[in-house]
Parts: structure tokens; sequence; C-alpha cells
């Protein structure tokens, strides 16, 4: 039995340390060519990856299926659900029972996503992405998309305080070449990216990519069209009753990562929040004058 709420690379995001170094190999390949790869033959994924077909066979029973066959059919699956609109997912809803408690069912399924998303982090990752944004000499750039652009304002309103040169991409297209120009591969890049996947957003990150920038791009999924250009990539689950995604998963995991930065920064934090602190009661002090 597959649980069909994670996507073939979360899974193997979650594994890849227990892993043998053939089996990470060939994991590593699945991932890296998602969907197509496995959605090769059995012979074919072996012989591009570079291992045994039966290595191939053992890898897909520690990602949870009783054969190749299985995979497939889940990876065509979950595939097809990335394509789901809201007005799809309000169509082929299922109807509560009538008794059933609508709230608790849907907090629940939140609450699922918050532990899914947690469970799915590369620990490596997560410290390396820490590490990299605590760095003030690094210049940084959050960009969302139609919905999570207020996730990409909140981890800017934050960090702006926390160590300062970060800045919101914005909303207006026409602006980001503006942005763009100076980015390096000292920047870092903080990128939102959820179904439907918004091509101004993925084109924005595969440019920045190319300047050599360092792209953490937070999504719900590792077949999301950025994934090919983010250097880190945090998962989480946005599945929520009705029609509308949750980005309360996301938001745990952004809020996860301010907090780290903020542990990391230590002393350096301390002095800029007393700054800051002397700042705001000279500025409302001059305006209550």
């Amino acid at each position: 039995m597959t649980d069909a709420r994670h996507s073939l690379p979360d899974r193997i995001g979650s594994l890849l340390s227990s892993l043998t170094a053939q089996e990470r190999r060939a994991a590593l390949y699945l991932r890296d060519h998602y969907p197509v790869a496995g959605l090769d033959p059995l012979a074919r994924l072996a012989r591009a990856s570079g291992v045994s077909s039966q290595t191939v066979l053992r890898l897909t029973a520690k990602l949870g299926f009783e054969s190749y066959r299985e995979m497939q059919d889940h990876l065509r699956a979950e595939v097809s659900a990335e394509r789901t609109s809201p007005l799809g997912r309000w169509v082929t809803r299922q109807e509560p029972e009538p008794n059933a408690d609508w709230l608790g069912n849907f907090g629940g399924q939140v609450a699922q996503n918050v532990q899914a998303a947690f469970s799915l982090v590369v620990r490596d990752d997560f410290e390396a992405a820490a590490k990299a944004l605590s760095d003030r000499k690094r210049a940084a750039l959050a960009i969302g998309g139609r919905f999570t652009q207020s996730l990409a304002r909140t981890i800017v309103r934050h960090l702006e305080i926390v160590r300062g040169g970060i800045e919101e991409v914005g909303s207006i297209s026409a602006t980001w070449p503006d942005r763009l120009i100076d980015v390096d591969r000292r920047s870092i890049i903080l990128a939102y990216d959820i179904r439907r996947y918004q091509q101004d957003v993925v084109r924005f990150c595969e440019i920045a990519s190319q300047q050599g920038a360092m792209v953490i791009l937070f999504t719900d999924s590792r077949a999301a069209p950025a994934c090919r250009f983010a250097n880190i990539v945090f998962v989480a689950p946005t599945d929520a009753p009705g029609a509308w995604d949750s980005l309360c998963a996301l938001s745990a995991l952004t809020e996860a990562l301010i907090a780290r930065v903020t542990e990391l920064e230590g002393g350096g934090t301390t002095e800029r929040l007393g700054r800051l602190e002397s700042i705001r009661e000279r500025l409302l002090g001059s305006r209550t004058e």
C-alpha cells in the first residue's frame, strides 16, 4: 500500500541518507529526470542511471512500492494531479457526510500537511539555506506567485529586520529586469511557486540561476518547473478539502527558516534589533511633536 500524498521526488528526498551508493545514484537520476525517467522501461532506467536492474528494484521497494509497475502507475497519477485546477477539484470533490465535522477534518488535513512537509526536508539543505541567508554579505530577493507572494513578503519583512539586504521582487513583472541586473553568484533568490505554476516566476529563477545566484525554492512538488533551476528545494503538501490549496505547510517551513536564520545571526541580530528600537522611538517621537 502506498501513500498517495507524497510524490516520488519527495519520497526520494526523505530516503537519500539511508540508501546504498548505487541506490542513491539511481534515486538521484530518477529525481533529477522526473517524471520522464520513471516512465521509462526498467532496463532503460537502470542503463541510463548506470546501475543494475536489481538495484532499481531494490530502490523501488524502499520507496514503498511492491513493483516497478506500481511505481509507474503512482507516477502517472501524481503527474496528472499536478494539472488539476481549483475548478476541477471543486467539480470532482466528494460531498462530506451530513454529520461530518467539516472544520475538524479541514484542520486535520492542514496538520498532516505541516507534518509531512517537515518530514520531507533534507536537513543538510535546510542548514545550508539558513547559513547562506545568515551571511549579510549576500544580497537576497524574494519572489512569489499570485497567491504565494504573501509568503515572499513575510520572509522579507522578518529578514530585513534580522539581516537586512533583502528585498521583495514585487508583482509587477515589468520591473523584474531592474532586480535581475545586479544578481550574481553572491545573490540568493527565495522563490515561491505552486500549481498552477507561473511561467514568469519560473523564468525569473532560470535567469537568476544562469547569472550564478543560489535559488531556494518553496513549492508543492519536485515536479514543479522551477525545480530545474533551484539549488535547494523545500516541498510542502497543499492539499485541503474544497477547491483551494492550503499554504499553511509552506508558511510553517518559511517560519522555521526565519527562526533558524535568526539563531545563526546570534549577537548580530540582538545589536540590530536594539538599533531598530532606537530608530522607532526617534521616528514615533518626531511624529508626535
